[in-house]
Order: structure tokens, then C-alpha cells, then sequence
């Protein structure tokens, strides 16, 4: 029989063997590097893409690098062009000129060259404990622009046809603080680069060079293939969510808009603020980045990333704006809060288009990814010989996941699949091995944020202070210190994150979520408790047996019990009675403290709207021909293409200062349906308009 296309089991084992590859070049970064935010942390990960810098596949932690090594090799080729030579190596660093995530994210990219034609790059990426500026760890929040922020190179060569460039080297290690830690990590980048590469070149002389890039090529043509016509089980039309970010009291409002136009997703983020002054302006490649490797979590989870999933894809930053930003824009953060925002309000966009689609995909509901509730520290000290050394705090970045329609978030992780291998915090008897602190607790976060039918998951709750030193000085680097994430479906936010200083006496003081040159001394502690995601549905609707576990658990108290969940407990049995009571009385006084509807409804807009099938437009609430229900009492919410929140009672409460938590309820029950933490003079953060409702309108 003639073979009619390429062979499926060759190409399985061709995506293999080339996972391997990259998994190899990863295992090398990590027991050749000697920081533990490397080789215990695991904040690295080696990537291997096409001559022109399309990923072909990716091993390591940390998926958001994957996304941006295309990047870093296509600014090395407008650089160096023509003169890229077998026994290259290049680096870069600076996000503005070709670099990554942010400056202490190298990128060490190796060109792969087999019978003298290049055919891969190797790029590993992996974060320095230091690369030079105005703080230990390159990460200040009082850094007003780039210049002062670290040392930032555009690509240059590491080493020139195998040979060294020892003056290159020479200008890294003069400006790091800790050179000898930074040159080992960064040398463990490169043999993670040339271990890939002897692999990659095996595997082309024994399949050939041209069977191997004809293979690669239909890899990414199959992946694109696969992730087209998932976007296709998404519902046509315009989603909106708006998320913000914090610099203290004041908000920057990052508006997304996503288009699902049959098999192509865009992202607009057309609105977002001009660029500031403060360390989290992005990038477009930044937040591409992220938008499709979060974005795939949910759509291809069983598909190793790749070039393909990133070609339906189209994002719009406008020019100089806080995500679009040019030097000396400071972007030591430019991966985290206004980027990480960017991702969730990307995220739920297409968690919208999930709602509104096939029955398919309705199963990969959840709420607002976590990340965006991190607050990750640096810490430096003096070593008793003089020096400087220090550590970065990745245990700020165990916050807890959103829930999801059927399912708990789970605690002490940001992110909601499986798929990749997690960011992990150094052990505590690790932690205190190599640094000069001492531990008190570490422990999931106990409260009642998140709450919901089911509820988000914790975040960490750690105190330490120093130990066998005067004094540690940190850089507090919290992304949420007003506004939580919120939940979904009816769900309430989670938590914001949190930082106290303890004095030896016992005596607490709050210190602000972002703060430079932040000083514990001996005898003193301080204590972070970090932002956790929302929850997923009522929390009225809980059942009372996981909400009376939770107790025993210690998550709740039974005060909290009773007041957020509705569910009365006595020496940890369930008051059925009392319960059932309580929550009708929780419901009745939702709606009474509600204002009115701004555009009541209370017919359909159509006789025969009542009897056409249900289609999901938000969890909770269903289109039938012309008119939006609420799914629990069939209250009329809205006619199309009006917006189906304008027909609910709103409730709002105060939350932090200016920031509110707001509430849209089912006009006949009081149930939540969308639940929101926002500025009090915000418009609603979700807008929902599947084609098919927006074309419902009467002519």
C-alpha cells in the first residue's frame, strides 16, 4: 500500500524524541547550576525552535519562557544576521532590546548547525540571583526607570565560533554582586545549550537533515491544525474583562477585548493606560506570551506547546502604552503585575467563549488564574567576609488556584493544569541551610476568601526573620495589595496579599505590599500571607459537609461558617435545620440591601423565548432566542443585545478604601451570579456577547 501522508506513528516519535531533547538540555541546566533558585526552585527551562525562532518544543518549569525565546532569536538574527557561525552563543537580557521576561531572565540562545546549514536553536532562559542595578536581585520598586533597574545587554555573543569572549564575560561579572553564583548559572545555561544541540544533531544524522525539518513542520502544522479547531468550540463573538493593577491607591485599568472569529482568537488591549514610571511596564512579546501559554492550558492541556498554538493568535498592544512600553520605561516586573493581569483578563475571555460553547469545552470552566495574586520578595545581607549575597522568596508565588465549575482550587499552586512541571519553593530546611535565616511557621493560609459553591484555594502563609546576622533587607514585590482576584459564576474574590513586620516585643506593623530597602533586624520577624483566587458558584450553594470539613481543617472558623456559607455548626456537627434557615435569611437580605436594576426586565422579548433551548451566555445565566434568564428562578435578566447584568439587583460593599466588592443577583433569589472587586467608580468588569445573542436582536 502507498503511503498517502506522513507517517503518525514516526511523527509520535518524533515529538518524542525531541521532548527528550529539551528535558535533557533542562536536567542539565539544573544539576550544573548552583543557586537554589535554579537547582531547587527550578526557574529555568531550555527551548528548542526553528531556524527563524518558531518553538518547536520546550522542557523545564517555567512556560512562559517558552513563549518568548522566538523572540530573543529573531532580535539575535536582526542583529547579527548572516555572521551567526556553528560555536556561537549569545545572550541578552533586556526586554526592551531583545531580551525576555526581565533582566535577571537571560536568554543563552546556540545556533544548531548540521552539514553547515542552520537548522534549530537551542534558548535556555533561567533567572539570575543578581544582575547588577540599584538593589541586590535586580528588583526594586523605588527603580523610577531601566537605567537603574540592572546591567542590560541586547544579544551578544558568549562565545564566538567556540571561543570565549572573555571580555564579555568580564562586563557581566563586574556588574552582578555575586559573580562567581551568576557566571556558574550562567555556564550551566550554555552546557544545557550544547548538550540539547549534540542531541538534536544526533537525531538529524540518523533520520537526515531534511526528513527532520520536514517532520518539525508537520508537527507545528498538525498543532496549529488541533488548535484551530478548538478555538472553533468556542462561541463567536466579543467577550470583554477588564482586570487592574495596583501601585498602592493608585489603579491602572487593563482592559482586554477578545474576538473569536471561527478559528482565530484577538486580543485587543486597546485603552490600556501610557507607560509610568513604576517597574511593571511590559511588553508585547511579554504578554503573548503569556496570553497563549495560559490561554492553551485550557484549550490544548494535552499538547505540548508549541509554534502552532501561537499562529491563530493575534494581540494588539498600542504604542507606548503601559503594555506596549519603550526605555527608559523601568520593566523589572514587566512579567508580573500588569503582563500577569493582562494573561487573566485574556484568560477569562476566553473562559467567556468557553460558557458560550460547545458542551465540549463547557467541562474547562474556571476562574481568574492565581499568578496574578504573587508576591515574591528579594532578600540580601552581608556575608561576615564583607560581600554581599542574598536570596529571592519563590515561596510568594504559592498562591492558591481559582475553582473551577465542578472542583476545589488547589492550594499552594498558581497555575491549573498539570501539563507542566510547577515553580517550586526551596525546602525550608534548604532555605535555611544556605542563608541566614530562620524559619517560624509555613503553612496554607486559613480564611474564608474565596468562598463559593466551590472555593479557591490558599495561598502560603510564612514568617521568618534572620538568623546569625545584624539585619536582612528585603524588596517587597506584591502584586496584589487592594484588589483580589475575583471569582467566577457567582463566586466571591479571593484574598490580596499581605506583609507585617514583627518587632522582638511582639508589637506588628503592616508594611505596603511593594516596598524598597525593607529592614528586619535580629530579633525581628516578618510574615507574608499571600493572595489566593476566587471561587465557582454560590457559596450558599456549598454543600454543608465540605464547609463543616473545612472547619475541622482549620480553613474556617465556625463563625465563618455561619456568615459566609450560611451553614451553622456546633462542636463540629451540622445544624441542618438551622442551616437551611440561615441561608434563606442571607438570600432575603442580599436583595433587600440591593439597588434596583438599571433596566428591569420582566417579560421575554418574545413569547416563545421561554420554550426555545438554553444556551449559555455566563454560568448561571442562559439565552433563549431574544432574552436572558436567570438559570435558578427563570427571572427575564435582558433583551438582546442589551448587557444581562443591567437586569440584576446590584449589591456592593466596601472592600479596601476605594475598592468594592459588588454583587449581581438573580432578582428572584438573591443567588449570586457574577461577583466582582473593583474601584467603586468601575463599570462592570464582564462583558459577555456571543455573536449569536448580539444577532438576536429584533431588526
Amino acid at each position: 500500500m502507498t503511503s498517502t501522508g506522513p507517517d503518525p506513528i514516526g511523527l509520535q516519535v518524533l515529538r518524542s524524541r525531541l521532548q527528550a531533547v529539551a528535558e535533557e538540555g533542562a536536567i542539565t541546566i539544573e544539576r550544573t547550576a548552583i543557586s537554589p533558585i535554579i537547582s531547587e526552585s527550578r526557574d529555568y527551562s531550555c527551548t528548542l525552535l526553528e531556524a527563524n525562532g518558531d518553538l518547536i518544543v520546550a522542557g523545564g518549569a517555567i512556560s512562559h519562557h517558552f513563549g518568548i525565546c522566538g523572540h530573543a532569536v529573531r532580535a539575535t538574527l536582526a542583529t547579527h544576521g548572516d555572521s551567526v557561525a556553528p560555536g556561537d552563543v549569545f545572550f541578552c537580557n533586556d526586554p526592551h532590546n531583545g531580551g525576555g521576561l526581565h533582566a535577571q531572565d537571560v536568554v543563552v540562545q546556540l545556533p544548531v548547525f548540521v552539514d553547515g546549514e542552520l537548522v534549530a536553536w537551542v534558548a535556555n532562559s533561567g533567572h539570575m540571583l543578581d544582575m547588577g542595578g540599584m538593589v541586590f536581585g535586580s528588583w526594586s520598586p523605588d527603580a523610577t526607570d531601566c537605567y537603574q533597574e540592572a546591567l542590560r545587554l541586547p544579544p551578544v555573543r558568549l562565545f564566538r565560533q567556540g571561543e570565549e569572549q572573555t571580555d564579555v564575560w568580564q562586563i557581566i561579572r563586574t556588574n552582578v554582586r555575586v559573580p562567581d553564583v551568576v557566571e556558574m548559572d550562567l555556564r550551566g545555561l550554555v552546557a544545557g545549550c550544547e548538550v540539547a544541540r549534540d542531541k538534536l544533531v544526533g537525531i538529524a544524522r540518523v533520520m537526515g537533515r531534511e526528513h527532520l525539518l520536514d517532520g518539525i513542520g508537520e508537527l507545528r502544522r498538525r498543532a496549529e491544525h488541533e488548535m484551530r479547531r478548538r478555538i472553533t468550540q468556542l462561541a463567536d463573538g466579543v467577550y470583554r474583562y477588564t482586570g487592574w493593577t495596583e501601585w498602592h491607591d493608585e489603579r491602572y485599568e487593563i482592559p482586554c477585548t477578545m474576538t473569536v472569529a471561527g478559528d482565530t482568537l484577538h486580543f485587543d488591549f486597546s485603552g490600556a493606560p501610557g507607560q509610568t514610571n513604576h517597574f511593571f511596564n511590559t511588553k508585547p512579546h511579554i504578554i503573548t506570551a503569556q496570553i497563549v501559554g495560559d490561554g492553551s492550558d485550557v484549550l490544548t492541556h494535552d499538547i505540548p506547546l508549541s509554534q502552532g498554538m501561537f499562529n491563530p493568535v493575534t494581540v494588539h498592544c498600542p504604542a507606548n502604552s503601559i503594555v506596549n512600553s519603550n526605555p527608559p520605561a523601568p520593566v523589572a516586573s514587566a512579567h508580573i503585575d500588569v503582563s500577569l493581569t493582562a494573561s487573566m483578563a485574556a484568560h477569562q475571555c476566553i473562559m467567556l467563549a468557553v460558557a458560550a460553547g460547545s458542551s465540549d469545552v463547557a467541562r474547562l470552566l474556571t476562574g481568574p488564574v492565581a499568578p496574578s495574586a504573587m508576591a515574591i520578595q528579594t532578600w540580601a545581607y552581608t556575608t561576615p567576609q564583607g560581600y554581599p549575597d542574598g536570596w529571592m522568596m519563590l515561596d510568594g508565588a504559592m498562591a492558591g488556584t481559582a475553582a473551577a465549575y465542578d472542583r476545589d482550587g488547589t492550594d499552594l499552586c498558581n497555575f491549573i493544569v498539570a501539563r507542566k512541571p510547577i515553580l517550586e519553593a526551596i525546602d525550608v530546611e534548604m532555605l535555611e541551610a544556605w542563608y541566614p535565616v530562620l524559619v517560624d511557621f509555613k503553612r496554607i493560609r486559613p480564611g474564608a476568601f474565596g468562598a463559593g459553591r466551590f472555593r479557591g484555594g490558599s495561598g502560603c502563609n510564612m514568617r521568618f526573620g534572620p538568623y546569625g546576622v545584624d539585619a536582612v533587607v528585603g524588596q517587597l514585590l506584591a502584586v496584589r495589595e487592594h484588589l483580589p482576584p475575583n471569582g467566577s459564576g457567582g463566586g466571591r474574590p479571593g484574598s490580596v496579599s499581605e506583609f507585617v513586620l514583627r518587632s522582638g516585643a511582639g508589637e506588628e506593623r503592616a508594611l505596603p505590599g511593594k516596598s524598597g530597602a525593607v529592614v528586619v533586624s535580629a530579633g525581628e520577624s516578618i510574615e507574608f500571607r499571600i493572595g489566593s483566587a476566587g471561587g465557582h458558584g454560590d457559596p450558599l450553594d456549598r454543600d454543608p459537609d465540605a464547609v463543616a470539613r473545612d472547619v475541622r481543617l482549620t480553613r474556617l472558623t465556625e463563625a465563618e461558617a455561619l456568615s459566609v456559607y450560611g451553614v451553622a455548626i456546633v462542636d463540629g456537627a451540622i445544624d441542618a435545620d438551622r442551616t437551611a434557615r440561615t441561608r434563606a435569611t442571607l438570600l432575603r437580605e442580599r436583595l433587600a440591601a440591593a439597588r434596583p436594576p438599571s433596566r428591569p426586565r420582566s417579560a421575554p422579548a418574545n413569547e416563545g423565548d421561554r420554550e426555545q433551548p438554553a444556551q449559555t451566555i455566563y454560568p448561571g445565566v442562559d439565552q433563549r432566542g431574544g432574552t436572558a434568564f436567570a438559570r435558578s428562578s427563570g427571572a427575564v435578566l435582558a433583551h438582546a443585545p442589551d448587557v444581562w447584568t443591567d437586569g440584576c439587583p446590584v449589591l456592593e460593599q466596601p472592600l479596601d478604601g476605594a475598592v468594592v466588592e459588588r454583587s449581581y443577583l438573580d432578582p428572584v433569589t438573591g443567588r449570586l451570579l457574577l461577583v466582582e472587586a473593583v474601584p467603586a467608580d468601575a463599570a462592570c468588569s464582564v462583558v459577555s456577547n456571543p455573536r449569536r445573542w448580539t444577532e438576536a436582536a429584533p431588526a
